[in-house]
């Protein structure tokens, strides 16, 4: 009796592994059709250059492709909604030597301190707090000077992103932001500003890319890519864009509709340690 329920176990154990060997062998298929259109075979594309490592997918790498291209001037960096830290846009960094500020409500932060112990005590500042058009500015000038440059700010809200980046007096060198993918292209559209409002997982959240585009040229700076899973938009400062971008800066062009079935693509099936 034992014995048979044990094959049983392991039979069902292989036939798992062998559909999550399928789904991922399709997720590769797919990504790789999509990768094959013109608009990736330019070499300069930044997609082309994505990874994850701690990133929810090729952020990771996106972000090391830029700063080949332009440089990195002081290595500090700000992220404002980070969770947990395991999984965002600036722990890779972190880990690679930067310093930078992090800021959430929703964090646990003794764990949160715990897990990151080795780097708050240099080159990690957390601040937990609800951050608002009000407050924003206040907590950034609490740990940097108009004498500091920024190389990176990551900006996750929810429903609030575009009304909080619109605020930020500070002039990072490169911005990523999450855009609202469900929306278009050529769509304007930005979600009514409510700092009590929790995002509840629908499509009333941030702004669509095209909106984020226009309110972030006229601060200065252009569009250079979105990840391939529609999620995240890349904007460089004006003064640091150079021969090796493309000379496209349109949403139009590379605006990226939402696709998280690629989230299986950048699967870690390791368990990162920080």
């Amino acid at each position: 009796m034992i014995k048979k329920t044990l094959y049983k176990i392991l039979w069902f154990i292989g036939r798992h592994t062998r559909i999550h060997l399928i789904n991922k062998a399709l997720v590769e298929i797919n990504y790789n059709n999509i990768i094959k259109s013109k608009k990736y075979s330019e070499p300069k594309n930044l997609i082309n250059f994505g990874f994850k490592v701690y990133s929810q997918s090729d952020e990771d790498g996106i972000l090391e492709e830029i700063f080949k291209r332009i440089g990195i001037s002081q290595k500090k960096f700000i992220e404002l909604g980070v969770q947990d830290g395991k999984e965002c846009n600036t722990t890779y960094l972190l880990k690679s030597g930067w310093s930078g500020l992090w800021v959430d409500m929703s964090t646990d932060e003794n764990k949160l301190r715990l897990d990151f112990r080795n780097y708050i005590k240099e080159n990690l500042n957390f601040k937990k707090e609800r951050i608002t058009k009000k407050n924003v500015n206040q907590i950034i000038y609490g740990f940097y000077s108009d004498n500091d440059e920024i190389d990176l700010l990551s900006i996750d809200l929810g429903i609030n992103t575009y009304h909080i980046l619109s605020e930020i007096k500070v002039n990072p060198r490169v911005i990523v932001t999450e855009y609202n993918a469900k929306l278009r292209d050529k769509i304007e559209w930005i979600a009514d500003y409510d700092e009590k409002k929790q995002w509840s997982g629908d499509d009333n959240f941030g702004a669509s890319l095209n909106s984020f585009k226009i309110m972030l040229e006229k601060k200065g700076y252009y569009l250079v890519c979105c990840n391939i899973i529609g999620v995240n938009a890349f904007f460089v400062r004006k003064d640091l864009i150079n021969a090796e971008f493309i000379n496209d800066f349109s949403s139009s062009f590379h605006y990226e509709p939402l696709k998280l079935w690629l989230l299986k693509k950048f699967e870690v099936e390791q368990k990162i340690t920080i």
